[in-house]
């Protein structure tokens, strides 16, 4: 038995649901499904990156970290998320994570400098100042201009 809620009113209780099988040859059934279903999960991951984003521009931090954590925990992988999300954390003090997060940002994409730059800073509020040198200078060798 299944409870639904309509607004304004109370719960009803629907006894029975009737569902109907289609036949369809198998191979359209998986040809449908994986076209489907790529296209669900690109169309997911792109509206939570940009939803994270829009609210990381507007200053809406709290907000911002659930979508990065979320796409994250999709098991969704992009330097760019890692990076903001491990930002995020080290304002927020929560440097261990923040040093988590930037260094699987760095993994991922390894020329990315500013992932670099913010680990060096992270691992300098760690008091890890010969790790936090490396990675700061990794950050200029990548990017000279980024420190201007």
């Amino acid at each position: 038995m299944f409870e639904s809620i309509d607004k304004g009113q109370e719960k009803k209780k629907v006894k029975e649901v009737k569902t109907f099988p289609v036949p369809l040859p198998s191979e359209e059934i998986e040809e449908n499904f994986t076209i489907n279903s790529n296209k669900q999960a690109k169309i997911s991951k792109e509206k939570i990156i940009n939803q994270a984003i829009e609210y990381h521009l507007k200053g809406n931090i709290l907000e911002a970290a659930k979508y990065y954590k979320y796409f994250i925990n999709q098991g969704f992988k992009n330097h760019l998320v890692y990076a903001n999300y491990g930002a995020i954390l080290q304002d927020l003090g929560n440097l261990k994570e923040a040093e988590l997060s930037t260094r699987k940002a760095i993994g991922l994409n390894p020329t990315y400098a500013v992932a670099h730059s913010n680990l060096g800073n992270i691992l300098k509020d760690l008091n890890k100042l010969d790790e936090a040198e490396i990675y700061t200078r990794r950050a200029i060798e990548l990017n000279p201009d980024y420190y201007k």
